[in-house]
């Protein structure tokens, strides 16, 4: 006989006290369901409070991991973008070349892409 837990215990009086004992197997699973669901919720919030108190305990500020990887991704994108604003004036010129060639610069551009 497997051993019943006490979470089992609770849930399943808790169903007899809501709706007694004339509810039907279905109903009654269904609701044991959901309120098993409750109970894993509240563990696993339980679980990341305490993680979160340990790193503050430990000087470390709450959640800083998800902080440096936010850091990161934020440089990520920054060097993305100083990299594509470097490419594009080395393709494009800084506007005073196309100025200068009468367009030229821009029309040789896209004769290469329409050809290649």
């Amino acid at each position: 006989m497997m051993r019943m837990r006490a979470t089992e215990n609770i849930i399943e009086e808790l169903i007899v006290s809501t709706y007694g004992e004339q509810l039907d197997a279905h109903k009654r699973h269904v609701f044991g369901q959901a309120l098993q669901g409750l109970v894993r919720l509240a563990k696993a919030e339980q679980l990341l409070d305490m993680r979160l108190d340990a790193q503050r305990s430990i000087g470390l500020p709450g959640n800083a991991d998800s902080r440096r990887q936010t850091r990161t991704i934020l440089r990520r994108i920054g060097l993305d973008l100083a990299l594509d604003q470097a490419q594009s004036k080395l393709e494009f010129g800084d506007g005073k070349d196309a100025a200068a060639n009468g367009g030229q610069a821009g029309a040789d551009l896209n004769d290469g892409l329409s050809h290649g």
